[in-house]
């Protein structure tokens, strides 16, 4: 499986090239729109363990909509249980760069006025591909947090 770490050739300043050089491709993205002062928010409401009214507003419009505005209100809601369970200390796998990532990423979804004003008829497609992005990048984490819950929430919720 090809990754977006990649063995290249390594061109030298001085004509030479070395194989199984690694460079990193980034993506073209949205979250460099994001401030200290928007993740703070994501953050805030994670310590008091639940989403801010806005966000929770917008994720439950995204709900009801297309496709792709349920993938981005499903995949939200799984980052943000995630990142609820890695404060508690109950999910360990997750680390700081990944948590951090993961509280970038709702807080580019919970914007209205982003790459692509949310009041544009394309005004989602950002937010979608943000949260694409982070689901791809992290998809053995994404799966680690499911098993980990089918096997410790999932039971707790049937004998409540």
């Amino acid at each position: 499986m090809k990754s977006l770490r990649s063995s290249v050739l390594e061109n030298y300043a001085i004509g030479q090239f070395r194989p199984g050089a690694q460079i990193t491709i980034t993506r073209p993205g949205f979250l460099h729109l994001v401030t200290t002062h928007d993740v703070q928010g994501v953050r805030s409401a994670l310590a008091q363990g639940r989403l801010p009214a806005d966000f929770e507003a917008k994720l439950a419009r995204l709900g009801g909509g297309s496709l792709a505005d349920r993938y981005v209100e499903q995949n939200s809601r799984l980052f943000f249980a995630l990142l609820l369970a890695a404060q508690e200390s109950t999910f360990t796998a997750a680390n700081s760069a990944d948590r951090e990532r993961l509280l970038r990423v709702l807080a580019y979804v919970r914007k209205d006025d982003d790459g692509i004003p949310d009041y544009r008829p394309d005004g989602f497609s950002d937010d979608q591909q943000e949260v694409r992005a982070a689901a791809a990048d992290l998809g053995p984490l994404l799966h680690a947090f499911k098993v980990w819950r089918l096997r410790h929430q999932v039971p707790e919720m049937w004998l409540s």
